[in-house]
Formats: C-alpha cells, sequence, structure tokens
C-alpha cells in the first residue's frame, strides 16, 4: 500500500510508506504533547502540625514550561503565579522556584485541603495534586443550652448536650455528680426521663482529644415537682393544758406556699396560737391545749407545679402501749406480761387479748379478753402494769396485744407480740425460732392488713365491753363509784376469810 503526501511544492510529491507516516504521526505528537506535559514529583501530603508553626506544602513539577500554577484551599484561590493582583491571605505565600506553598503562624481556620494545579492552556485541562494541613488544637466545649441550666417536670424528658470543638475530633464522656456515665456513644446530646429527684444536680461534658488539657462544660439539671409533705407523726397524743408543736416538712420546686387548715379552714394566729417556720419544717404551735382542739389538722402546700397535704389527728386518747415479755419464765401454764404506756391523763383501765397463734394459711383464732384495772397511783405520763395470763397450754406459741383507756377513750392496739409457753416439747432454741416465725409473718403483713386487724381489735372491745359500760361516755364519777364497788367486794370478801 502506498500513500501520497505533498511535501512543499518545491520538493513536490514524496511517496511514504503506511510505516514511515506513522513514525513520523508519533514524533510530532510527542513534540506537542508527550515529552513537554507538566509531570508532580512531589507528593500528595496531610501535614499534622500545632498552632503557630509553619507548614510547606510542596508542588515540585517538571516541565512546567510556559504554564502557570495556582493554590487552592478548598474552593478559594488563594495564590496564582500569574495573577499578581489577587489578594493572597496574609501568612500564605508560594516560593516561584520550586512552587512550594508556605503557611506560616497557622491557626485552626488554615486546616483543610490544599490543591496544586498547573494550569494549561486550550485544549488540554489542568492538573491537579492534592495536600492538606491539620491543624491540632486543645478541645473547647460549650453547653446546650447556653445557660448552663435546665428545667425539667418529674416523670418528663430531659434533653440537653454540648458542643466540643478541637483537631483532633474530641471524644465526648458525661459525668454526673463526679460519676461518668456509662454511655452506648460517645454523644454530645442525650435525653432521659426524669423518674426521681436524685437525678437533679450538675452534668459536666468533658471533651478530649489528646491535644492540651480536657475541656469541660456543666449543664445543671433542676427538678420541679408539686410539693411532698411529711410528718413524723400522723397521730399525736396530748392533753388539756398542755403545748403542742404540730409540724409538717415540705419539699418542693419551686418553693411551695403552705398553709396549716382545720376543717378545711385556714387557721390564723392568735394569742394562743402561733406559727412557725425553720427551713422545710413548718410548724403550729398550740398553747393551753383544750378539748375543743382535739381533731384533724392539714398542713397543705401549693405551688405552680401541684399541690400536696398531710393530716395530723390531735388526740387526747393515750399512745399505743408498748407490750412485752417478762423474763426468766419456766412455768408451762402461765405467762407474764408487761406493758407502758404514754398517757398525759390517768389510765382507768386495760383490755388484754390473747389467743393460740394459728398456723400459716390457717384462719385465725377468736380473741380471748381480759379487762384488768389500772394502777390508780401512777402519776404518769408513763403507766407501767404487769399481769400473768395462766390456764395456758404447754410449748404452745401465744400472741398477744393491749389496749388502755384513760378519760378520752380506748387508744389503738399494741403491736402484736408473740410468745411461746415452756414445756417439755419446745427447746430454747425452738422457741426463739417459732416466735421469730411469729415476728417475720407479722413483718409481712401488709399495711391494710394490719390496720384491718387493729379495727378487728377495736370492735372487740367496743361490742363485748360496752354490754358492761360505754368505754367512750364512762365519766369520771362512774369509775369512782366501779372501784368503791370493788373495794367494798373485796373488803367483804377479806372479812368472811379473816372470821
Amino acid at each position: 500500500m502506498r500513500l501520497l503526501v505533498r511535501v512543499s511544492d518545491s520538493v513536490g510529491l514524496a511517496v511514504l510508506t503506511l510505516p514511515v507516516y506513522f513514525t513520523l504521526l508519533f514524533y510530532l505528537i510527542g513534540l506537542t504533547n508527550g515529552n513537554d506535559t507538566p509531570i508532580f514529583r512531589s507528593r500528595p501530603t496531610i501535614v499534622k502540625t500545632s498552632q503557630h508553626d509553619t507548614v510547606l506544602l510542596p508542588c515540585f513539577i517538571d516541565n512546567l514550561g510556559a504554564n502557570t500554577v495556582r493554590w487552592w484551599r478548598e474552593q478559594e484561590l488563594i495564590w496564582d503565579s500569574r495573577d499578581t493582583s489577587l489578594k493572597s491571605p496574609h501568612n500564605v505565600r508560594m516560593f516561584a522556584s520550586n512552587n512550594t506553598l508556605e503557611v506560616s503562624d497557622v491557626s485552626a481556620l488554615d486546616s483543610g485541603n490544599y490543591m496544586c494545579q498547573v494550569v494549561r492552556p486550550e485544549p488540554w485541562g489542568p492538573l491537579n495534586q492534592m495536600h492538606a494541613i491539620e491543624v491540632q488544637f486543645a478541645p473547647t466545649v460549650n453547653p446546650l443550652p447556653d445557660s448552663g441550666e435546665i428545667e425539667v417536670k418529674l416523670k418528663d424528658e430531659a434533653v440537653f448536650g454540648c458542643v466540643a470543638t478541637g483537631m483532633p475530633q474530641p471524644v465526648i464522656t458525661w459525668t454526673f455528680q463526679g460519676k461518668k456515665l456509662e454511655l452506648l456513644t460517645n454523644r454530645g446530646n442525650f435525653s432521659f426521663t426524669v423518674t426521681s429527684k436524685a437525678m437533679e444536680g450538675e452534668y459536666q461534658c468533658i471533651a478530649n482529644n489528646g491535644v492540651g488539657e480536657p475541656a469541660v462544660a456543666s449543664v445543671f439539671l433542676r427538678i420541679i415537682y408539686p410539693p411532698e409533705v411529711t410528718t413524723e407523726k400522723l397521730w399525736i397524743h396530748t392533753a388539756p393544758g398542755s403545748r403542742i408543736d404540730l409540724s409538717c416538712t415540705v419539699h418542693a420546686n419551686p418553693d411551695a406556699t403552705v398553709e396549716w387548715y382545720r376543717q378545711d379552714a385556714v387557721i390564723d394566729e392568735r394569742p394562743r396560737i402561733m406559727k412557725h417556720r425553720s427551713n422545710d419544717k413548718y410548724s403550729l404551735i398550740i398553747r393551753n391545749v383544750r378539748r375543743e382542739d382535739f381533731g384533724y389538722f392539714t398542713c397543705r402546700a401549693k405551688n405552680s407545679v401541684g399541690m400536696g397535704q398531710q393530716t395530723v389527728h390531735l388526740s387526747g386518747i393515750a399512745n399505743p402501749a408498748v407490750l412485752k415479755k417478762s423474763p426468766h419464765q419456766t412455768d408451762e401454764r402461765s405467762f407474764t406480761l408487761v406493758w407502758q404506756v404514754d398517757s398525759y391523763s390517768a389510765i382507768y383501765e386495760y383490755s388484754l387479748l390473747f389467743r393460740v397463734h394459728s398456723g400459716e394459711g390457717q384462719s385465725p383464732n377468736e380473741w380471748t379478753k381480759l379487762v384488768i384495772p389500772a394502777d390508780t397511783y401512777s402519776p404518769g405520763p408513763l403507766h407501767s402494769q404487769s399481769y400473768t395470763l395462766t390456764g395456758l397450754k404447754a410449748s404452745t406459741v401465744y400472741e398477744a396485744t393491749v389496749l388502755s383507756r384513760n378519760p378520752f377513750g380506748w387508744s389503738r392496739p399494741s403491736q402484736i407480740l408473740k410468745f411461746t409457753t415452756a414445756g417439755p416439747d419446745v427447746n430454747v432454741e425452738e422457741k426463739a425460732s417459732q416466735e421469730n416465725m411469729g415476728e417475720e409473718e407479722e413483718e409481712e403483713t401488709e399495711e391494710g392488713d394490719a390496720i384491718d386487724e387493729a379495727n378487728n381489735i377495736q370492735n372487740v372491745i367496743s361490742g363485748d365491753l360496752e354490754a358492761s359500760f360505754n368505754a367512750n361516755e364512762l365519766s369520771r364519777a362512774s369509775f369512782s363509784s366501779y372501784w368503791c364497788t370493788c373495794y367494798l367486794l373485796s373488803f367483804l370478801i377479806s372479812f368472811i376469810v379473816n372470821y
């Protein structure tokens, strides 16, 4: 195959073979594009440095020729070898000898991607080489919200957090009251449901990236909730002429307004009745108590979240007795019980109830009731009494309770006491085990069941004993007559025995 090519008019036609033509073509391409193509001799670089250092980003180019060099930071042109009018950053310059970019006194703003670009004329496009600067600096952290405080209602969701900066990117940890919170991820923001007032306090966001000292930001969680009103006693014993202090403790956020009520009416201060506050404790002081003061007093607190209250019963009825076992008892058929009652008023009599302790899952046995005259010579306010139960079964677990009556009526029953009679079938360890079992069962009794049992005992007292005399209506005169009759009967019996 032959190809005719006109070399010049003077030379005329030259006949070239096909191989010679392609050799000439590739030679011409090499002159225009091959050996003259710019080539980067430097390599892409990531420079990690500290603030105020100077960084050099290389851009070594072979065959640059008449082409120009530009430097870019992200999308911003910061240097152009041809455009001398370009306003470059004050800390940036390029060395014309080797096209290296110098960035001095670096700061966080200088971090980012840098590109060295060779600009070639059309139809050839630019050649690019990428570099990066990471200016490492200690972390900083700011709380969310900016105030560093947040208020959340009890049972609502708390949402707060922090924003941290630094290079490398800081790792976030949280602490509460100085203790690290174990979270699934190291996140700046988190939320949780406020289920307890114990969650109130300072939460610290700690940012650490290994450069300098960790940064700390705090958020104080303040929990708002309706008033919580408590009293040391729901029932208070007193007597006419005494001085009494009714008090309640109120916890609330925001602060609550507290008032004392009697029959839904606010109690006003007067010479005999005063109000006093000490921190969270609110007192109602009644001097020279009168009979008409007996009844129910309510401490009521209100704030913007809600209301809370607690009622105290002021009564002249004696406190429940403290019932105990007399030590060193060996009789199989008898058992001595002792008790003590706190009452400002005289005790007229006691009602002692006892029964055989029923086994687990069995119906309780019926109470046996005994009316025991009180010691009229006891000055009070502590009144002591003892009584020996006879005719009991040997080696048997019993339970007992006692009530006392003063001029204002019958007291609540004492806590039920378990005791075991002596006998050959029960040794010391078994006896203690049975009594402890009874006590454990008593502790496991729910509050409602305990109240029902007390009410049952009260019903026993009010039912059978009221047949002989009304416990709440018996006057001192009738009680004195009762004792005079007992004394005369005792005198007659003694006279008959002696004569």
